[in-house]
């Protein structure tokens, strides 16, 4: 077992923990926290080809105050027959507000740079986070739009991602999460796209070190034919 016998004894989530593989929830790091995350995540080829589309990237994230947290991120690209390739880096920042449990929901935003590595496209991207715990219920709400500049090319995408958890032990997590996407580029809109399906989150003792996995498919035409699968693996280290 690549997760140690501790797993069992693992008591509440970190504040660094992420249930959900492509939703951000309500916490964040306390101050001076430090945390280390190994993102993985696959997409099947245009068309339902056989071949996937691989994007492995590193993120460092740190606690600047109880309620800020900024992240800086490296980015690589793949397919299955070809070589792993720098492609981007990313920065951004995450502030919530008030506390957790006081109103009806838990709220925050979310605001990051995106760069590719010869400067010539970039991006900026906004979400509204509300999150919600009751109980042994976990949900995150990601209300996301993001603008894209590549020479005189504007692009837009409107991306809301939902997931819903239950905390089956203190050491695990099940639940399902959907992801719909947007797009409009020279006055046409692509899309609607729509993905879902489950997700499972793993955490060691204290929420040090967790894990969270997630698989999506298509739901709609034209994410079928765009990725008819998502995949994406996170692993979490607190520094």
């Amino acid at each position: 077992m690549f997760l140690s016998a501790s797993l069992l004894l693992a008591p509440v989530a970190q504040a660094g923990e992420r249930n959900f593989a492509f939703s951000y929830g309500y916490g964040t790091l306390p101050q001076g926290g430090i945390e280390a995350e190994a993102y993985l995540t696959g997409k099947q080829a245009e068309g339902g080809a056989d071949s996937f589309e691989w994007e492995p990237q590193v993120e460092l994230e740190y606690g600047i105050t109880d309620h800020l947290e900024g992240a800086l991120y490296f980015v690589t690209s793949a397919t299955d027959s070809g070589p792993l390739t720098f492609s981007g880096y990313k920065a951004r920042l995450r502030y919530r507000f008030g506390s957790e449990g006081v109103g009806a929901v838990d709220p925050a935003i979310y605001l990051e740079y995106i760069g590719s590595p010869n400067f010539q496209s970039h991006g900026l991207e906004a979400k509204l986070i509300l999150g919600k715990t009751v109980g042994r219920f976990e949900s995150a709400l990601n209300l996301e739009y993001k603008i894209g500049f590549e020479g005189e090319e504007i692009g837009h995408e409107i991306e809301p991602t939902l997931g819903l958890g239950y905390r089956v032990k203190p050491w695990v997590t099940l639940g399902v999460e959907a992801m719909g996407e947007v797009e409009f580029e020279e006055g046409e809109m692509g899309g609607p796209f729509v993905w879902a399906g489950p997700t499972v989150h793993l955490a060691g003792k204290g929420g040090r070190l967790w894990w969270t996995l997630s698989g999506i498919v298509g739901l709609t035409e034209a994410s079928r034919e765009d990725h008819q699968v998502i995949v994406r693996s996170l692993v979490g280290l607190n520094l």
